[in-house]
C-alpha cells in the first residue's frame, strides 16, 4: 500500500470526483446534498414506498475481491477498479461533530462486505427517518464483539434486512453517495465501535487488514 502526505487528505475526495464519475459514465447518482441532521444510529430508518436505485456493477477479481488473511479486521470492500483510504477519523464536521469512522474512495457500485459474522441491527433508506448525513445505511452487530457501520451506498444486496444472519465477508450492500457526501464522491463511510453500538467509535485504519491495491492519504 502506498502512504500519501496527510496535507492532501482533506481534499482527495473533491479531487477524486471526476475521475469517479468517468469510471462509472452513464450510471444514475443517488446523491442528496443534506445534512441538517445528526445520524442517530441506534434508530431504524426507512419510509414506505421509498428506496435505493440500482447500482452499477463492475468486475469482480478473483484476488483481491475480500482481502484479509492477517487477523485483523477484514477490509470492507471490493479495492477495485478504486481503492483511497482516507485517514479522517475524528476530523472536525459541521454543526460541531467529529468524524467517527474513516472514508474510503472508490467508484459507484464497488461492493461492499461484512468484516464479521453476525446481524443487520440498523437499516437507513434515502428519504426515511435520520438518513439526511448517512444516506442508505447498514449497522452490524458483529459475532466478534464490534458493531460496525456503512453509510453513503448506492443500494443494498437483495435479500438482506434488518435481523438477517451475515457470514463474514458477505456481500451487503454497494458503494454510492447517498446522504450527504455530494453527488458523484462515491465512498464508503466506515465505522468500528469495539463492544457494541453503544460504545464509542474507534479509527478503524490500525485494525484494518488494509490491502496493498489500496492508497491510504
Amino acid at each position: 500500500m502506498t502512504h500519501r502526505p496527510l496535507h492532501t487528505r482533506r481534499t482527495l475526495l473533491a479531487g477524486l470526483a471526476a475521475a469517479a464519475l468517468a469510471i462509472t459514465a452513464g450510471a444514475v447518482s443517488t446523491g442528496t446534498a443534506s445534512g441538517a441532521e445528526p445520524v442517530a444510529i441506534d434508530q431504524i430508518g426507512g419510509a414506505a414506498g421509498v428506496g435505493p436505485k440500482p447500482a452499477v456493477r463492475q468486475p469482480i477479481p478473483t484476488t483481491t475481491t475480500v482481502a484479509g488473511t492477517s487477523g485483523k479486521v477484514l477490509f470492507p470492500m471490493q479495492t477495485t477498479p478504486v481503492c483511497n483510504v482516507l485517514s479522517n477519523f475524528a476530523d472536525s464536521r459541521s454543526g460541531g461533530r467529529s468524524h467517527e469512522g474513516i472514508d474510503i474512495l472508490s467508484s459507484l457500485g464497488q461492493e461492499v462486505y461484512t468484516p464479521s459474522a453476525g446481524t443487520l441491527t440498523v437499516q437507513y433508506v434515502v428519504g426515511g427517518t435520520n438518513s439526511s448525513l448517512s444516506g442508505n445505511a447498514w449497522g452490524l452487530e458483529g459475532d466478534d464483539g464490534n458493531y460496525y457501520f456503512f453509510a453513503h451506498l448506492s443500494r443494498f444486496a437483495d435479500g438482506l434486512v434488518v435481523g438477517s444472519k451475515v457470514t463474514r465477508g458477505q456481500l451487503i450492500a454497494y458503494v454510492g453517495d447517498t446522504g450527504n457526501p455530494g453527488p458523484g464522491n462515491y465512498h464508503l463511510h466506515f465505522e468500528i465501535h469495539p463492544g457494541g453500538m453503544k460504545k464509542a467509535a474507534v479509527n478503524p485504519l490500525p485494525l484494518l487488514d488494509v490491502p496493498k491495491a489500496c492508497n491510504i492519504w
